[in-house]
């Protein structure tokens, strides 16, 4: 698997204080991306997927971290190697967000789509916007049934610059959808998508990041 860095704690990638890993290739490279230097795979950014999960059941044991964002990149791009990690981590973290550009529509009809990652074709649909089911107890399940998803919430389509409002804070543009597979956890995502957006700016290897969903720059904004 191909992964940039890793970085715990954040607040501005879903709710709570999460691990958040950040993969390298996307072939999309939507303009105006906020990650274009995570657009190629890097020999150097190479790491064995076991590796990978044991790393972060490490920083889970250690710092009791127990939920996950994975960005880029675009992570189902490297879908195999990311169903690899997920299967190991899945009892350290009760709340899997991923990031994609692909749509759900486009990841379920995947003939090679991984098994596990998504639901099941017979399984519900999954509620998208954040719209909490009657009874949502808003924190995951501490056991997951065998049939249940890996990922727990999906974001999914590509970064559209036109259509980044700068309202949501879990979305970057208004097409795409906070995907909730986790029943327990949709009051959380629908709490968590009334509130604006924030930015955490972090140094990590010597670099300055910014973390979170951002707004459209001032010089897009000014040729409309």
């Amino acid at each position: 698997m191909f992964v940039d860095r890793i970085y715990f704690p954040v607040t501005t990638l879903g709710p709570g204080e999460r691990v958040v890993v950040w993969t390298c290739g996307c072939t999309k490279r939507c303009p105006g991306c906020a990650n274009p230097e995570l657009w190629e795979t890097r020999p150097e950014a190479a790491i064995e997927p076991a590796r990978l999960a044991a790393v972060l059941n490490d920083l889970a044991g250690r710092t009791g971290a127990h939920r996950i964002t994975f960005t880029g990149g675009d992570p189902l791009e490297q879908a195999p190697a990311l169903a690899s990690v997920l299967a190991a981590i899945r009892s350290a973290f009760d709340d899997i967000l991923i990031y994609t550009g692909y749509t759900f529509g486009e990841l379920t009809a995947m003939p090679k789509l991984p098994k596990g990652l998504l639901p099941l074709p017979s399984s519900p649909q999954p509620s998208s916007g954040g719209l909490p089911n009657e009874g949502s107890a808003g924190a995951a399940p501490s056991a997951h049934p065998e049939d249940a998803p890996l990922i727990d919430v999906l974001i999914d389509g590509p970064y559209v610059e036109a259509e980044n409002d700068g309202v949501c804070a879990l979305r970057g543009s208004t097409n795409q959808r906070v995907i909730v597979l986790n029943p327990a956890l949709e009051t959380l995502y629908h709490e968590e998508m009334q509130k604006p957006r924030s930015v955490q700016n972090a140094v990590f290897d010597g670099r300055a990041i910014s973390i979170g969903i951002h707004g459209r720059p001032q010089t897009t904004r000014e040729k409309e």
